[in-house]
């Protein structure tokens, strides 16, 4: 894990200053485990955004695919020279790979300008008659040594997800080794279960190959359901791998309905206390962090976020402040929650039951801003991590996203920002929707966000253009089950959204529901 600033200054963040000896970016690259078999499939969805974003006229995609054990099946290469829609289907593959696969699909795009994101924004899309999940890059294969050493300044271990000990539920971590045997690899692991207990183990896993993909499924190494009962619980994970960016995707198989969730790992922190591990910029103006979620808690819908212990040393309060789809305040909530690492605690907020505690209008309440703030100004942690959890009761899939997000932290310098740009899938597989919030982490916020929207599908380069306008801590939805004329653009096939923003502080998520409870999600790029 490379530190906060540090990242910063790779991307030219703004009012960062870019070190004199940053390297340009000229391979962008990602590689996904991927499953075909007879109850899902895998794809790979994205768009030309550098086309838009960076100003780049053209770029070239390598795609390639890998067999379990690492030996390669297929490599194409694609010009991209439109900004539209595009999906790489194992489908596409059908001939080489038969009825039964795993394996990985490596993707790197590559350009004669500067990329600067060394991970490009691409969508693993897991899918089935009743399902759709979805997460953006994981892993991937380090472009040389220079990459690798600045990602491993720190050494941490991965963690940020969901695990069910439940008999139908199988919780897995799947990877795609990198150029470099490992001859004995080992895990180690801590799981936190609901009941505030921490077990710690360590496990092995078969000698991986170069390029080898797994998928451990944790229940063959763990006893799970003595550990977390029917309820949900975090694991944190220790490992010995090496060549290869260790994000991986996890999740969780519903074997009982033939369903998938995955999300992604994350860096655990906790660890980690030095000065770079905190944020050293204090503005009155500001809350220390805060993000906006919608909430789903009508129609059998739940929303929830889960609260992981894998933050730097710190104690800090969130307090909640739910608005209207216009950004009219219902009601504020101040300090509801304290969270103390020392306690090193897991546990799901129930969004339904505050609303029904604190007697708030369900019908009318549309996002929560998620507020979090120190009482140590030196003390607040770079990285902290929540999981989004959209779910239903009872039906047939068990089920809900866990969507990997963070607050984010008050920087004044964000102020400097003219706008933003930020883009989104429908994935298309259910009923897809995009939901874009306009809340920033200013104490005091009412500045409008006015977007320019433009539709991408897979068809041709076309685009439908729409304008619109979210008041300040408001909120918009786009969704496909409504609207018509998107419908038809799409042709049941995946699109994109850009939205170009005069407002530095748009952000947004996008979902894809089905009849069997489903949901598939993800926030937006």
């Amino acid at each position: 894990m490379r530190s906060y600033y540090s990242h910063l200054q790779a991307v030219k963040s703004v009012g960062e200053e870019v070190l004199v000896s940053q390297k340009p970016t000229f391979r962008s690259s990602a590689i996904f485990p991927v499953i075909h078999n007879a109850d899902y499939s895998s794809k790979v969805i994205f768009m030309g955004y550098w086309l838009l974003k960076r100003n780049i006229k053209e770029i070239g995609l390598l795609y390639t695919l890998r067999a379990a054990e690492g030996n390669i099946i297929s490599r194409k290469y694609l010009l991209i020279d439109s900004a539209k829609a595009f999906s790489i289907q194992l489908s596409e593959f059908n001939d080489l790979i038969g009825d039964n696969f795993i394996g990985s699909l490596e993707m790197e795009i590559f350009s004669t300008q500067d990329l600067v994101y060394p991970y490009p924004a691409f969508v693993l899309v897991y899918f089935g008659d009743h399902f759709s999940t979805a997460v953006h890059t994981v892993g991937r294969i380090y472009n040389d040594i220079e990459d690798l050493t600045k990602n491993e300044e720190y050494k941490v271990r991965e963690s940020g997800f969901d695990i069910y000990g439940s008999t139908n539920l199988s919780p897995f971590v799947s990877l795609t080794n990198g150029p470099i045997k490992n001859d004995h690899p080992e895990i180690t692991y801590t799981i936190n279960n609901s009941k505030k207990n921490s077990i710690k183990g360590k496990f092995n896993i078969p000698a991986l190959k170069p390029f080898e993909t797994v998928f451990v499924k944790l229940k063959d190494h763990i006893d799970l359901s003595s550990i977390l009962g029917n309820d949900a619980g975090t694991i944190t994970l220790g490992h010995n791998f090496e060549g290869f960016f260790p994000r991986f995707a996890v999740g969780n198989f519903d074997e009982k309905a033939k369903t998938v969730s995955i999300t992604h790992s994350y860096y655990d922190s906790s660890a980690i206390a030095d000065e770079k591990s905190f944020w050293n910029r204090k503005d009155e103006l500001f809350n220390d962090s805060s993000v906006a979620i919608p909430l789903y808690v009508t129609e059998g819908y739940y929303t929830r976020i889960a609260l992981y212990p894998i933050f730097s040393p710190s104690d800090f309060t969130l307090s909640y402040a739910f608005y209207t789809e216009e950004g009219k305040l219902i009601k504020f909530l101040k300090d509801y929650h304290l969270i103390k690492s020392i306690d090193n605690r897991y546990e799901q907020i129930d969004f339904e039951e505050i609303l029904s505690k604190e007697n708030i209008n369900t019908l009318d309440t549309k996002t929560v801003n998620l507020i979090c703030n120190w009482e140590d100004k030196t003390k607040i942690p770079t990285r902290v991590k929540f999981g989004l959890n959209v779910g239903s009761k009872g039906r047939s899939t068990e089920l809900p996203s866990n969507i990997c997000f963070a607050p984010q932290l008050g920087n004044p310098a964000v102020l400097k920002k003219a706008g933003t740009f930020r883009w989104a899938p429908f994935v298309n597989a259910g009923r897809s929707e995009v939901v874009l919030t306009n809340s920033a982490s200013l104490k005091e916020y009412s500045k409008p966000a006015n977007v320019k929207l433009n539709f991408h599908r897979e068809e041709d380069d076309q685009r439908i253009s729409r304008d619109v306008k979210i008041a300040a801590n408001g909120s918009l939805k786009i969704d496909l089950g409504k609207d018509d004329e998107l419908n038809i653009f799409f042709n049941e096939k995946s699109g994109w959204m850009t939205a170009q923003s005069d407002n530095p502080f748009l952000n947004g998520y996008y979902f894809d529901f089905f009849e069997s409870g489903a949901v598939g999600a993800d926030h937006i790029f």
